[in-house]
């Protein structure tokens, strides 16, 4: 059995391998395009439908800058623990800090312009760039995050809770973000996408390996038990 581990695990790795090189490829088209087929039309659509009074979208837009990220970051650190203890506190916190390097390093990479009032509804214009979505990759990186970890280590019940919980939030911040014209949707779902390849990655890889390298301390206690039995009635004798 053990000697076929290793050839079990290879498709695995070719899985992973294969979505990164998709997340490197997307950037890619990112950078020499302004925007992807069906931009503006999806951009368009969702500002007709959403409420002309975009204050909701500047609200939630605000739960992505600090401090009220330090919030979120709080809840899924609390949500976190009691799913899987300290290694998925851990890394929660790496989740984010990853994102926040990511978007500081790949923004000014790729230089893609924000959405132009000429094609959509601008409420403002706003500084730096569309692609990546900072506010998406934090969403994604905090709620995302909390998303995996459900899914791989809760129970049905919670498990559909939180899924959903975390679901609603992302549709509800990728609308927003678009509905202000901050973005283009490509920007928010492949900056989605980076973020929740980025947090599956680490909790599969990094969660995984300290769960089955951690000692067994209730097997090593029933151990020494049985072995104090043996010297009390080998004593005995």
């Amino acid at each position: 059995m053990d000697e076929k581990e290793p050839h079990s695990t290879r498709p695995l790795y070719a899985v992973w391998i294969a979505l990164f090189i998709l997340a490197v490829l997307l950037a890619l088209a990112v950078k020499y395009s302004a925007f992807f087929p069906g931009d503006v039309a999806i951009e368009r659509w969702v500002q007709s439908k959403a409420p002309q009074d975009l204050n909701w979208a500047k609200a939630i837009s605000r739960t992505a800058e600090f401090p009220w990220l330090l919030l979120i970051l709080a809840f899924v650190v609390a949500l976190s623990w009691r799913l899987s203890r300290w290694p998925a506190v851990l890394l929660s916190i790496v989740s984010l800090a990853g994102m926040l390097a990511l978007g500081n390093w790949l923004g000014p990479f790729i230089a893609r312009p924000r959405p132009s009032p000429e094609l959509v509804h601008v409420l403002r214009p706003l500084a730096g760039y569309s692609f990546p979505s900072l506010f998406a990759l934090r969403y994604a990186a905090t709620f995302g995050f909390l998303a995996v970890l459900a899914a791989s280590k809760s129970s049905a019940a919670p498990r559909i809770l939180l899924l959903t919980v975390c679901a609603i939030l992302l549709i509800l911040g990728f609308v927003a973000r678009v509905a202000l014209a901050a973005h283009w949707p490509s920007d928010v779902i492949i900056s989605y996408y980076l973020g929740v390849l980025w947090a599956a990655f680490i909790i599969r890889f990094a969660i995984n390996g300290l769960t089955h390298r951690a000692p067994d301390r209730t097997q090593d206690r029933k151990r020494e038990d049985l072995r104090k039995d043996r010297r009390v009635m080998g004593s005995s004798r």
